[in-house]
């Protein structure tokens, strides 16, 4: 599990596509087409909102959750398509694509793209939201507590775990500050040795299946929208 596509292919234990394209009434290569032209976007939006992290005064509210219900969609495929996982997935696109017309312009880019109706390409941009961000939150599982991702992805994994008294908010301070710690720390790691922010970098990129074409093309997009760096 190295990129965004990798994650998305192991969702709902690998069936995440087939659930999109049977919930969205489409076929599971239209599906597939979708997300890949998606993936991109996603990958743009996450990476933004870490660069902005590194200038900001306090730890950002990670993906736009703070507060929010948990939803594990990733996991659960009866949940994807809640209202709660749209919510979810809605405040997730909030923070990586800032206004509404953004969202409309890439999905409309998206739908060029993959041949998939931009209605529906628009449809599905909350589901995978909402399914990314919680396997995001899982991804990290198999890491060493004292390890910083691990301990980074150990407490998003927190979040999504059903609670066991009155709902408290997604992070308080301190979590946040775990959360974004890998990314701000200065790499101090021999050139040969992966650091946390290495590792969850490689986790943002879209992933290898991606035409270069869909990425540069997104690429332009964003920076129309908000600038180049």
């Amino acid at each position: 599990m190295n990129t965004l596509f990798d994650l998305l292919n192991t969702a709902q234990n690998g069936h995440a596509i087939d659930n999109l394209a049977r919930h969205f009434e489409l076929s599971q290569q239209q599906a597939l087409a979708a997300a890949q032209a998606l993936m991109p976007a996603f990958s743009l939006g996450l990476k933004r909102q870490v660069e902005q992290a590194k200038t900001a005064s306090e730890p950002p509210d990670f993906f736009g959750l703070s507060g929010a219900p948990q939803v594990d969609s990733f996991q659960d495929a009866a949940l994807a398509f809640t209202q709660q996982a749209t919510q979810q997935g809605q405040s997730v696109m909030a923070a990586l694509f800032g206004a509404p017309e953004m969202t409309r312009a890439l999905s409309q880019l998206a739908a060029l793209q993959s041949g998939v109706a931009a209605p529906v390409i628009s449809a599905m941009l909350p589901s995978l939201a909402s399914i990314l961000v919680s396997g995001l939150a899982r991804a990290g599982a198999p890491s060493a507590p004292s390890h910083p991702l691990g301990e980074m992805m150990e407490a998003m994994m927190r979040a999504f775990q059903p609670p066991k008294a009155k709902p408290a908010p997604w992070f308080d301070n301190s979590t946040l500050a775990a959360l974004w710690a890998p990314f701000l720390a200065p790499l101090t790691a021999p050139p040969t040795q992966s650091t946390p922010a290495d590792v969850m970098g490689q986790m943002l990129e879209a992933g290898n299946q991606i035409q270069k074409a869909q990425v540069e093309a997104m690429q332009t997009l964003f920076e129309s929208w908000f600038g180049k760096k």
